[in-house]
Order: C-alpha cells, then structure tokens, then sequence
C-alpha cells in the first residue's frame, strides 16, 4: 500500500492537562492521541520539557517488507523532529514515545507479532538515539494487550512473556478526562477503511457486469469532442440527482447501515457514473458539490461508489475515494480524509489529486483556500451543456488567490489523465499490484502497476471481451503536481 505520513501538532488535540504516569496509561492513551484506534500502524508522539507536553505526532503504516524497516526505522523519528520544529518554530522535541500496532494473523499469538516488530523497533530505537531524543517507552499493541521493548531491553525478567492486558475502556485518567471535555473516540481504522472497500459476492459480479455493459454504452460517446462533453454533463447530472436522492433518506450512523445508502443506488447508475468519473476533468469539476449541506450527502455518495468498485474495476475506485477524502475534509473530518485520500493513492500512487489534497491537510492549509485553489484550476474547462439546477452556483475563476503552488508543491505537469476525452475507458487488470521498492538515498516511492491498454476481464467473464483502450496516462505537455518532498508515509 502507499505509505503516507499524518502528522499532528500540539495545537491539534483539545485535551485538558492529563498526567500519564504508567505504561498502562500510555497504552491506552493511544487512541485519544490519534483520534481512532490505529490499525497496523507505527506511531511516534513528540515530547518537549521537563513535564513531557505533547508536542506532536506521526503515523506510517507498517511496510509489509521487512527489508524496508532499517529505512523506516530511520527516516520516521528525523520526519517527526522536523514537523515539530516546523510547527513550533525550530524548537526540538526532547523525547518520544513510541507504538507499533498490528493485530495477530490466522494462528499467531500477540507475542509472535511483539516478536516479528521487534526489528522495527529496534531501528526505530537506535535512531532517536542517534537524534538526541530520549525514548521514554515502546509499546507493542496486539490482542488487546502490550509489551515493552523498552523494557525487555533493560530487564528481561520485568515483563510476563504474555505480555499485560490493556485497560478496561473507559477506566482510565485520560478516558475519564476525554469524556468531561466532550471528546469522542472514533472507532478502529480498518473500520474507516471498510466503508471505502469494494464488496465481494454475488452483489459484487452483478456489479462488475453493469460496468462492463456501461463501458460499452459510452464508446460510441467517445468518438468526437462533443461526445466526450456530452458525457461529462451526463455524468454530472446523474451525480446531482444520486446527491439529492441520498438527502432525502437520514444519513447512516454506521458501517452496518451503509447497506441502505447501497440499495438506494442501482448497479445501472453507479456503473454509468463510476465510468464517467475517470475522465479526470469530470472528477475535478465533482468536487463543487462539496460546499453547504450537500457535501455530507456527497460524501456519503463517494463512500458508496467506492464499495461498488469491484472485481477488475478496483482502480475506478482512485477518483472516487479522491472525492471522498475532500468532502470528509469540508465536513470537518480530516482523520477519515487521510484514510480516504490513502486508499485513493494505494490504487493510483501517481494520482495528483490526491496527493495534493493529502500535503494540504498535513500541511494545515485553509479549506477556503483549498477550495478557492481547485476552482481556478478549472478555470481553463470547457464549458459544459447543464442545467442551471444542476451545476453549483459558483464562480470557477473565483478565489485560488492562495493557488496550490506556493509552499506545498513545485508545480511541474498538472495532473491530467487521457481519461474519457482522449480515447476509450481503460479496462484494468485484475488485482493491480502495488509494491514498495528499497529507497534510494531518503526517497522512498511506491510504484502501482498501471492498466494494462485494452486489459479485459479473465477468460472466466460471462460477457467475454470488450474492444480495448489506450491506458490513461498523463497528456504528452499536461502538467502533473510534483511535490517537491515525497516521503515514504501514510
């Protein structure tokens, strides 16, 4: 999966003064420091002064290769000194705390995963030592109980092989204290990440075949100039209705009730719409939807048509977990705009879109701004054929005084797919892979395997082939968001 980094300053967590003063504690603390309860995650939190205040934090996923943690290892503490002395005006943090989080597989035990991290946090240890940075505990979270590395290396009497059960939820000083100031938990990561994740099953062939049968409805579209904006209006008014539908129904509270916001939507119009929204001009003009009260109505909208990305159409799932992630992050909800924005680059790693949106939110960039940016990004457009009822009242060439050059970004090419105005719907491979590569120097990138031109579905599909399509790739001269800095994080 693409690693992306989420860091928090101190600023970012509303917490009254709370003293940890055990390793119980501090376990169980984890949670209230991030906001969610982390999934297969390394964590470090940043202390400054003699009292230990919280300076900050940064999460990476846990890399699936080993060979890739003496890197991690290293650069992750050096990502962490650097966000706080940016957040804070160059002061330094003066200790860490550090956690790795991943729950046991088919027939491993806690202790078995404790045991396998153990390299991880070794290199992790070793680093924040060579930085100067005191490194006040290592916990490994597993099966609803922790052990110390820090411990086992000063004493390995000290702690039970089994490792110390995890406190009761709601027990601790800082449960206590979250609850008097209002301040909620949400639930585990993967929860997050299932509402983004395609379904499987008879639903989800009888998915797939929609899509099949609407990319070959479009085809004919995709001849001319005309066709293809004729589409894109198309596109946009089905999204406005689908919105609009939602409206009418509470939103759910839930994953489980997820289910509801799926039969709401027939497998015919989320195909049409899936297909329509690779076309990246199409994607960039969806995100107007994002303002006032309909923007929870699209987010739940994305979230749905994420789940629907089945089979070999799993990568049509990178515009729309894009979309997801701005419109979590315009109803004020950055933690599920990471994630989305994550599972949108793990499927698409050079997709611009997201990446951009990603180091805006990290870098605390203003959602008006934000906003102001991607409408004079489609200032340039071609105007589309709608009715007035369907197309946001705003000005696309207003605001983006802040752009999204500036400290961000070098812009070099702007992102811009072939999509549906340069050529047919690609049919992607089964299974895109999506592998990390050992860093060269202090990069480290994570390259997907693109769609194969005119990849269709196995010899097994009931429907057989479709005519092919040339892959959708950058336009040659198009400009794509460069970031100057590409880290290996979350």
């Amino acid at each position: 999966m693409t690693q992306r980094n989420e860091s928090a300053a101190a600023g970012d967590i509303s917490m009254p003064v709370v003293t940890l003063r055990s390793a119980d504690e501090l376990a169980d603390a984890l949670p209230y420091f991030m906001g969610y309860h982390p999934s297969d995650s390394l964590v470090l939190v940043a202390l400054q002064g003699d009292r230990g205040q919280f300076a900050g934090r940064v999460r990476l996923g846990i890399p699936g290769q080993a060979e890739d943690w003496d890197f991690i290892g290293q650069e992750l503490p050096r990502c962490l000194v650097q966000e706080v002395e940016r957040r804070a005006g160059g002061a330094r943090p003066d200790a860490v705390v550090a956690y790795l989080c991943r729950e046991p597989g088919p027939g491993e035990s806690g202790r078995q995963v404790m045991e396998s991290l153990r390299p991880l946090a070794d290199a992790l240890l070793a680093s924040c030592r060579d930085l100067g940075l005191r490194v006040l505990e290592a916990l490994c979270l597993s099966d609803d109980r922790y052990w110390s590395y820090v411990c086992a290396e000063a004493d390995e009497g000290c702690c039970p092989a089994e490792g110390r059960p995890m406190l009761m939820p709601g027990t601790s000083v800082i449960a206590a204290s979250a609850t008097f100031a209002g301040i909620q938990v949400r639930g585990t990561q993967k929860e997050m990440e299932t509402r983004l994740t395609p379904l499987t099953g008879p639903s989800a062939a009888a998915q797939e075949e929609a899509i099949d049968d609407a990319v070959g409805e479009v085809l004919p579209q995709l001849m001319d100039k005309k066709g293809c904006l004729d589409l894109a209006a198309e596109t946009l008014v089905m999204v406005n209705g689908l919105i609009a539908r939602l409206q009418e129904y509470p939103p759910p509270r839930s994953m489980r009730e997820d289910e509801r916001d799926d039969r709401l939507l027939s497998d015919a119009e989320v195909a049409r719409v899936l297909v329509g929204l690779q076309d990246p001009e199409t994607r960039d003009r969806a995100t107007l939807w994002m303002d006032g009260a309909r923007a929870a109505a699209a987010l739940r909208l994305w979230r749905a048509l994420s789940r629907r990305c089945t089979g070999v159409y799993g990568p049509y799932g990178a515009a729309v977990r894009t979309l997801a992630g701005w419109a979590a992050w315009c109803v004020g909800d950055p933690t599920e705009a990471r994630i989305a924005l994550e599972l949108a680059l793990a499927v698409e790693p050079d997709c611009g879109l997201a990446d951009v949106l990603y180091r805006a939110i990290g870098a605390e960039m203003p959602l008006e701004a934000m906003r102001g940016a991607l409408r004079s990004s489609m200032a340039g457009y071609p105007p589309l054929s709608l009715p007035a009822s369907v197309w946001p009242p705003v000005d696309v060439t207003a605001g983006g005084e802040a752009g999204i050059q500036g400290e961000l970004f070098d812009l070099g090419e702007a992102e811009g797919g072939a999509g549906l105005g340069a050529g047919e719907p690609t049919r992607p491979q089964r299974d895109p892979e999506v592998r990390g590569r050992r860093p060269s120097g202090r990069r480290k990138t994570v390259h997907g395997r693109r769609p194969t031109p005119g990849a269709t579905p196995g010899a097994g599909s009931k429907r057989g082939p479709k005519p092919g399509a040339p892959a959708a790739g950058p336009k040659p001269g198009s400009a794509k968001a460069v970031p100057r800095q590409r880290r290996s994080s979350e």
